[in-house]
């Protein structure tokens, strides 16, 4: 290397120096940090035609209080990072939330506007579809623009305040559609509870149609949440873990054709999916997300099965017909073909990520020491597999939990220190390799994934008790015929008579 590139080597090494100033006039940040929340708070003006009777407050106080509530929990959120769907689909959801929130009221009487905003519904969503801080953040944004309506109204923007916590706690762990309506009947009962506490402390008469208003506003809010989910779901690729339950059936298309044409693949997916649920558990990831991505995972493998282990039967084997390039070919196949399937059939962003990530970037051994052995000249780069890395962990867990299954097959009468001996050697070998790097797994996290694995293979393998054999009159034989079967039937018919 010259002189010359060396100093230019060094010098994009130097991290660049970013002024505040040049990060505000940044294109992207300066979209989500004022250009949306100036837009929303237009958006939330628009039913009534006309600005609020502070405009600077209001509009500076959007831009500050969208950075404050939401666009932080945004950012510390991995899934962001990964794909753009879910910035467009939070910024779709939340500006409909807002120009609901603002036109179902302007239909109305003034001193009706918290009663009728319908903040349930988009606040419901976003906790559902994305996650709960963010459900929160763009919930307490949207309570401002609404109190903004009603003259910046402390009482509006605390009252709409309490529903949005509410709503964000009874829809942040939903797993069935009905639990939905639940949620939106328990915040029915919150929302009238905290109007007639209003009420009564400010010493005015109670009304029944406001607490009607009050208490159907959720309700009616949860029904239209269950029937707009599914289809937020398949535009974006961004499914909540009911969607994900619904996924995970085994009677997906994609599922019946692995069992069908690579039986030993789909079992081996069946038993990966115990696995990495139990660690993801353990360590409080997603475990849902784990267990379906794990069905999904070798979904490619259905296009050429017996060219994978698991698939092929005693004593056959194409790699022994075709050169360890080939062979390095066709096994990255499997993932190409396994993300256009997911792709095909608008399985999640997440399990297509996981199907690209679950192999890393980690070298086909066995492949490339065979062309060693053959002398071919080779480089171990050109037998790693296509990547990226497991970028959270979720699909990390998966990885784990992929070569983990596969190693403790060639255990012979397995004791729980073997198992344990064996899995730490797995795991702590992918982590040298620098494969966990970005997945988020810390090594408190690897303890724990260890002993989860340990404990379900032991278990998976259990050995059950010898029942004592009995004598059986055989009936049915797989090299039987009906003829043979006829035959018994007449024979005991003659021995009776």
């Amino acid at each position: 290397m010259s002189m010359k590139e060396k100093k230019r080597s060094r010098n994009s090494d130097i991290p660049k120096v970013q002024f505040p100033l040049e990060r505000l006039l940044n294109v992207k940040d300066l979209t989500n940090f004022v250009v949306f929340p100036v837009f929303l708070a237009l958006l939330n003006r628009l039913p009534f035609l006309a600005l609020p009777s502070k405009p600077f407050l209001y509009f500076v106080g959007s831009a500050i209080l969208w950075y404050i509530f939401a666009e932080r929990s945004v950012r510390s959120n991995r899934y962001f990072n990964l794909h753009r769907a879910y910035r467009i689909t939070f910024f779709s959801v939340v500006a409909f939330g807002v120009f609901v929130n603002s036109f179902v009221p302007s239909l109305t009487d003034e001193a009706l506007l918290p009663e009728m905003t319908p903040i349930f519904l988009s606040v419901s969503m976003v906790t559902i579809l994305i996650g709960y801080q963010e459900g929160i953040g763009s919930g307490l944004f949207m309570s401002f623009l609404a109190s903004a309506n009603l003259d910046n109204s402390l009482e509006t923007f605390i009252l709409l305040s309490v529903v949005v916590l509410a709503t964000a706690l009874t829809t942040r762990a939903i797993e069935r559609r009905i639990e939905i309506a639940r949620a939106g009947f328990e915040v029915s009962l919150i929302f009238v509870a905290i109007n007639a506490i209003r009420i009564i402390l400010q010493g005015e008469p109670v009304h029944a149609v406001d607490l009607l208003i009050a208490f159907a506003n959720p309700i009616l809010s949860s029904v239209i949440v269950i029937g707009i989910v599914p289809y937020l779901e398949y535009a974006s690729r961004i499914y909540s873990n009911t969607g994900l339950i619904e996924l995970g059936n085994l009677s997906h298309p994609l599922l019946k054709n692995l069992s069908i044409y690579a039986p030993g693949t789909y079992y081996h997916s069946i038993s990966l999916a115990n696995l990495s649920e139990a660690a993801a558990e353990r360590i409080g990831a997603n475990s849902i997300l784990t267990r379906v991505a794990s069905y999904f995972h070798d979904i490619g493998k259905s296009k050429r099965p017996q060219y994978f282990t698991e698939n092929q039967q005693e004593g056959t084997n194409p790699h022994d017909n075709i050169t360890p390039s080939m062979s390095n070919l066709v096994i990255n196949e499997h993932v190409k073909q396994g993300v256009e399937q997911a792709r095909r059939y608008r399985l999640p962003l997440l399990v297509e990520d996981v199907i690209k990530e679950h192999h890393g970037t980690r070298i086909k051994k066995f492949f490339f020491h065979k062309a060693k052995t053959l002398g071919q000249e080779e480089r171990s780069d050109d037998f790693r597999y296509p990547g990226p890395k497991p970028q959270f962990k979720e699909s990390g867990i998966i990885m784990l939990a992929d070569s983990v299954e596969a190693a403790f097959k060639s255990i012979k009468k397995p004791t729980p220190a073997k198992t344990q001996e064996l899995v730490e050697e797995v795991v702590n070998g992918i982590y040298n390799e620098r494969q966990l790097d970005q997945s988020g797994l810390d090594l408190d996290d690897l303890e724990k994934i260890i002993e989860a694995f340990t404990r379900v293979l032991m278990s998976m393998n259990q050995q059950r008790i010898e029942y004592p054999k009995e004598t059986t009159e055989k009936v049915v034989s797989i090299s039987g015929d009906s003829d043979s079967k006829q035959h018994t039937e007449e024979d005991r018919k003659e021995q009776i008579n």
